[in-house]
């Protein structure tokens, strides 16, 4: 069954169309799996970048939803593109523009909801506010809520070094993906190439997301395979994406080296983390298994959002 992700905000020039455009091309190319990005926004800038560089093999679809219309028109239309690109693929990602106009039922029709945002206080309020008004899909108790992933877009390299995360509570759990660092390249490349190609920290911090998508979504096949061999004889509840309301599971490069960082002490999701740090002490001095994940060199504003979110309170 097709893996679905839903790159959305409700806010333009965040990065959506270059995360939907590279992230596709990443798995058409790298992951050597079947791909379609359907392009809902008007501007249709995912998938002209995806036309116009050289061809990776990934079907580009410029769909248009009637958000004019009203109604059940709009998820309606965006769930007859779902199932026809479906039919015929591994992996959809769909690059959205939400609208108020848009059911938030759309969203349970996805594995994935991947929300960037930039890292000025302004911004992540904005996200913030927005989950809010979301919170009933990622809390349901009756359907199953897709996984959050917020990514950090548009990132400098001071803002690494620095305390640039704002105190915003966020008012449900989700996972924090590495950064994609802010760059020239990604501009210069629009139309032209894609940013795992690009040998310079924005494409390294680009590849450190992807992966990280990559190890989201390898958790979810494995999660649908237990539940599969399991065969529940009642109906299938909604789970959370963390145990604690706000609860953070962040994955954040390290020293050179990505590791995840669990803001819950949760064993049943800690599988990705403990995958991160047996990397990390792969590639690190032995002495490193005796630190904590602080002493690791978490950024100091990660420490902070995830003892926010953890705090944080339905």
């Amino acid at each position: 069954m097709a893996y679905k992700i839903l790159v959305t905000s409700q806010k333009g020039g965040v990065g959506k169309s270059t995360v939907s455009a590279n992230l596709a091309a990443f798995f058409r190319r790298r992951m050597a799996l079947e791909t379609t990005l359907i392009d809902w926004d008007s501007h249709g800038s995912s998938s002209t970048w995806l036309k116009q560089a050289p061809q990776v093999g990934v079907v580009v679809l410029h769909e248009h939803l009637p958000l004019d219309k009203g109604g059940n028109r709009p998820i309606l239309e965006a769930r007859l593109h779902l199932r026809r690109a479906t039919s015929s693929s591994d992996v959809v990602v769909c690059d959205l523009t939400w609208s108020d106009a848009i059911a938030a039922e759309l969203m349970f029709e996805f594995d994935l909801i991947i929300v960037p945002t930039s890292v000025s206080e302004i911004e992540m309020a904005t996200t913030a506010g927005f989950l809010a008004r979301h919170r009933w899909v990622f809390d349901s108790a009756t359907l199953r809520s897709p996984t959050l992933l917020l990514c950090p877009t548009r990132v400098t390299l001071e803002q690494l070094e620095t305390d640039m995360f704002s105190m915003q509570r966020f008012p449900v759990s989700f996972m924090l993906a590495p950064p994609v660092l802010e760059s020239q390249t990604a501009r210069d490349l629009f139309q032209r190439g894609y940013l795992m190609d690009a040998r310079n920290d924005c494409g390294q911090s680009f590849l450190e997301f992807a992966r990280a998508v990559c190890e989201v979504r390898d958790i979810h096949n494995r999660e649908a395979a237990l539940r599969t061999s399991r065969a529940p004889a009642g109906p299938i509840l909604g789970r959370r994406n963390n145990p604690l309301p706000g609860a953070a599971t962040a994955v954040m490069p390290s020293t050179g080296a990505g590791i995840l960082a669990q803001a819950s002490a949760s064993p049943q999701h800690s599988v990705l983390g403990q995958h991160r740090q047996r990397k990390v002490l792969e590639k690190e001095p032995a002495s490193l298994a005796a630190r904590s994940m602080t002493a690791l060199g978490i950024p100091q504003f990660l420490r902070r959002m995830s003892r926010t979110a953890v705090d944080t309170k339905p």
